[in-house]
């Protein structure tokens, strides 16, 4: 996975764990919500005064948007475990299909 990706899946993580949204971070920075989009998927890369401003809205020192978790030291399970406790018993039926068609 590139930088630009993975700057893209930080920024994007961190937003989450702040309960912000897409729109409102673009709205704190002046930006698009497109590029926003486009930026936490790794098609955009921000200048370095962006990036001071993303760190400033989400509350982050600058270099922990470069921190990134490598996937073999991520706990997948405990994460998704989390994520099928919050979803509707359809929602969890289909989690449970995508997983079975996985295997």
């Amino acid at each position: 996975m590139e930088t630009k990706e993975l700057l893209g899946l930080k920024i994007k993580e961190v937003r989450k764990q702040r309960k912000i949204t897409q729109e409102q971070l673009a709205e704190k920075l002046d930006l698009d919500v497109g590029y926003i989009s486009k930026l936490e998927v790794g098609r955009n890369f921000p200048t370095i005064g962006t990036l001071e401003k993303i760190a400033s809205a989400l509350d982050v020192e600058l270099y922990e948007l470069f921190q990134f978790t490598k996937v073999k030291d991520k706990n997948f399970k405990d994460e998704i475990i989390s994520i099928y406790d919050k979803l509707s018993k359809q929602k969890q039926y289909l989690l449970y299909c995508v997983a079975k068609a996985m295997e």
